[in-house]
């Protein structure tokens, strides 16, 4: 069971607590992707009414248990038991605000579970400060039930043991138990209170223990800077799995990858570098430093300086910055070179075409071997719709030239610096001038070779 129905006021947002993203992906998903990865016979997470957006991010198999008054998490477990299937035996209780658990942390404590048999095991761990979380009571070694912080007047020296982001319960003591659960002073049911319950149960083994976890997983987030705790946490242990899987990672502190990016071995990501999104990278690769990648698949051996692309493919070799944006829809064939402050919008680049620098291309078509001169701007609006320019293989577009959309410009042809063309451009044609006109083609400057010599 995942509890998700609080209101999560103090995060101050419009979008529900569960929804916002961490490293990428809205912070429930850490949370479902946990629990699914231990196989649970069956899966309930409980929502408000209020936040039935979050219904959109569950994957299938997922069962929704309504808590319509916000009465605290005791509450929340009882409006989720009515659903619970018949062969269930123990239930596993997460919270939707705690991103950080692992796989690891709960095979431990289920592995805890299935040795001792107890009424109630409670994953822990032990913070210099408690903080806002439920403090572990303990007499003569044993649990004998939790204290909330509101509730909690005790003045500390030293570490203290907390609970972490998951209990697990015996289905038919829980049945039991959860009607006696008194309400709290604060008017909230509150499920820790469920441990000093089982503390007092006749049991075969011992009712409640602690199994201990690292301290980021007590971390819950509920507000901005829980939030920021928590996405610098999940950030470095994306870098840490990149860097043991060949990636370098040069300063893992200026660097900013989300959990969804893939990156092959050997690739180089350099500092203040963002990759975000569904990006990955290819092997060899060389990404930043100053570069800003989102949603974009970049090739093997590219290099990509100092530059910004958003929803762009590059193939292999390709060689972008500094200075350049590549807006989505970009699609760039292998050995290409995008130099400085050019920008491209919704264009496909074929092999071994040259774009320098100061250029726009946007609705565009290039095909291989175009040189792109510097000023270049393909004219894509006419106030009222976009157009496309066709420019085919091995042109030469002269410095400054405006390509008024739609145009062509035909295998071989040529514009000189500073044309504006808004005809066609013949293969092989030459055009110059304001507008464009065609001129006969340059002789060659070379001498013709004589025979003999």
């Amino acid at each position: 069971m995942v509890l998700a129905g609080g209101l999560g006021t103090r995060m101050r947002s419009r979008t529900a607590k569960e929804l916002q993203p961490l490293a990428g992906r809205p912070l429930l998903s850490y949370v479902l992707e946990v629990a699914e990865a231990i196989e649970p016979a069956q899966r309930i997470v409980v929502l408000n009414p209020a936040k039935r957006a979050v219904l959109e991010i569950l994957p299938p198999g997922w069962q929704v248990a309504w808590q319509e008054q916000p009465l605290g998490t005791g509450h929340a477990l009882a409006q989720a038991l009515p659903l619970l299937a018949p062969g269930i035996h123990r239930v596993l209780l997460l919270f939707g605000d705690h991103p950080l658990l692992t796989p690891a942390d709960l095979r431990r404590l289920l592995s805890e579970v299935e040795e001792r048999c107890p009424a109630v095991a409670v994953l822990t761990t032990v913070l210099e400060d408690p903080a806002a979380y439920g403090r572990i009571r303990r007499q003569d070694g044993r649990v004998v039930g939790v204290v909330e912080a509101r509730e909690d007047t005790t003045s500390y020296r030293g570490p203290v043991e907390v609970v972490s982001g998951a209990t697990c319960y015996d289905r038919r003591w829980l049945e039991e138990a959860l009607p006696r659960l008194e309400r709290s002073p604060s008017g909230e049911y509150y499920h820790t209170w469920l441990v000093e319950l089982a503390a007092r149960t006749p049991w075969s083994a011992e009712p409640a223990i602690t199994v201990p976890a690292p301290p980021e997983t007590a971390l819950g987030v509920n507000d901005r800077f829980d939030l920021a705790r928590a996405e610098a946490i999940v950030r470095s242990r994306v870098a840490e799995r990149l860097m043991r899987a060949g990636v370098a990672i040069v300063d893992p502190s200026t660097t900013f990858i989300d959990a969804t990016v893939e990156i092959e071995p050997d690739a180089r990501i350099e500092p203040f570098t963002i990759i975000s999104g569904q990006s990955w990278i290819g092997e060899g690769s060389r990404i930043g430093p100053h570069a800003v990648v989102r949603d974009s698949r970049i090739g093997p051996e590219c290099e990509v300086l100092a530059s910004v692309l958003e929803e762009a493919i590059l193939g292999s070799r390709v060689h972008v910055g500094p200075y350049a944006h590549l807006r989505p829809g970009t699609r760039v064939a292998d050995d290409v070179h995008i130099g400085n402050y050019a920008e491209l919008k919704n264009a496909r680049v074929g092999r071994e075409t040259r774009i320098g620098h100061f250029s726009y291309i946007g609705d565009a078509e290039l095909g291989e071997r175009v040189n792109i001169g510097a000023g270049t701007v393909t004219c894509n609006f006419d106030g009222v719709e976009k157009h496309r320019t066709v420019i085919e293989d091995d042109a030469f577009v002269g410095s400054d030239t405006m390509l008024i959309a739609p145009v062509r410009v035909g295998p071989g042809g040529r514009t000189g610096a500073g044309s504006v063309v808004n005809r066609d451009v013949p293969p092989g044609g030459l055009v110059v001038g304001v507008p464009a006109r065609p001129i006969a083609a340059r002789r060659a400057r070379r001498r013709p070779e004589v025979r003999g010599e």
